[in-house]
């Protein structure tokens, strides 16, 4: 795995990116840092792909001026690059971290088995629109992610070739949801979640192994996916390693 630590970035990057080209979300791309613009209660502004440049004078002035013109943005994703030097320059605009994503890989073997369902278990792709409802429902109330989704948003990344939204069902009903982003280079795993009365009962790891199985048929491409730390142990298990982290800030600053 050969700059696994860049390529699970850039599948993380790549993913964003086609969000925003593909859903007609407005998306800038600046020297050293990308932003999607604002869709009330759908998708907050949002600024990723941070390089370490940013603290450049140059480069600063102009991100700490839009920041207190209001232009963007309410978030920020930073990978850990030399965190030590950019963390304090956002702390000094009113950014602090209140959670992190571990970067995990996991490489491709041809010999793996699909696992076997439980009667009572079914993965469907997302189309109905109660399918839909329902993957909303878990992901929206389970996860701390920068997008809030809606049926138009996430009927449009359904409709976007190389992404893949899955339900998995128990008895009927959705219990946890995946959505798996298709680059050139990997493959990313996103918006893994579990109902909270149908956790710590082997859905989701159910679901990551299908995938897993799945995608190791059609190519040996990594697979990428950034673990909450109550989700590290499980992918652990199943063959992820951790390589990298990822922080989440949040704007806090009212005096700007």
């Amino acid at each position: 795995m050969d700059n696994i630590e860049v390529e699970i970035r850039n599948n993380l990057y790549e993913f964003y990116d086609c969000v925003a080209q593909n859903c007609g979300i407005y998306s800038e791309k600046q020297d050293h840092w990308s932003v999607i613009k604002n869709i009330p209660k759908v998708w907050p502004r949002i600024i990723y792909r941070i390089n370490t440049e940013i603290v450049e004078q140059k480069s600063s002035i102009i991100f700490a001026e839009k920041v207190k013109s209001g232009s963007y943005p309410e978030l920020l994703i930073s990978g850990d690059e030399n965190i030590q030097l950019v963390d304090p320059f956002f702390r000094t605009l009113g950014f602090y971290p209140f959670s992190a994503w571990k970067g995990m890989a996991f490489k491709n073997s041809f010999d793996m088995v699909l696992p076997q369902l439980p009667e009572t278990v079914k993965i469907v792709r997302c189309e109905s629109a109660d399918d839909m409802d329902q993957w909303i429902q878990i992901v929206t109330s389970e996860l701390i992610a920068p997008v809030q989704f809606d049926k138009v948003l996430l009927g449009n990344l359904i409709d976007q070739s190389g992404i893949e939204v899955y339900l998995l069902k128990y008895n009927g009903k959705g219990v946890s949801t995946m959505l798996v982003f298709n680059s050139e280079t990997s493959t990313g795993l996103y918006f893994i979640a579990t109902k909270k009365t149908a956790q710590r009962q082997g859905f989701a790891k159910l679901l990551v192994q299908h995938i897993l199985s799945q995608n190791a048929r059609k190519s040996n491409l990594p697979l990428i996916l950034h673990a909450t730390k109550t989700g590290e142990a499980l992918y652990s298990k199943l063959g992820f390693k951790p390589f990298n982290q990822f922080f989440l800030y949040r704007y806090l600053n009212a005096n700007l």
